[in-house]
C-alpha cells in the first residue's frame, strides 16, 4: 500500500511539473504548442494515424462479416 501511495505521489508531481514546463510562454506561444507542432502534427504521425484508422475499419468490417454468417457447424440440431 505504501508503494502505491509513493507511486501515485510521484506520478502526480511529474504531471504537475510537465504542466508547468509546457505552459511556459516562448515568443507568445506556450511550449506545448511548439512540442505539439513538432511531435504530433507531422507527416509520419499523420501517416501512422491514417494507416491505423484504415486497419481498424477493415478489421471491424471483417469481424462483422465473420459473425454475421453462421458456419455449417453452428446449426443446432432440432
Amino acid at each position: 500500500m505504501n508503494d502505491l501511495l509513493k507511486w501515485a505521489g510521484k506520478l502526480t508531481l511529474q504531471a504537475i511539473f510537465w504542466v508547468f514546463i509546457l505552459s511556459i510562454k516562448y515568443h507568445g506561444r506556450p511550449v506545448f504548442n511548439y512540442a505539439n507542432d513538432t511531435l504530433v502534427q507531422n507527416s509520419m504521425v499523420q501517416t501512422v494515424d491514417e494507416s491505423l484508422a484504415d486497419l481498424w475499419q477493415r478489421l471491424a468490417r471483417a469481424t462483422k462479416v465473420a459473425f454475421a454468417k453462421n458456419a455449417p457447424d453452428d446449426a443446432k440440431p432440432l
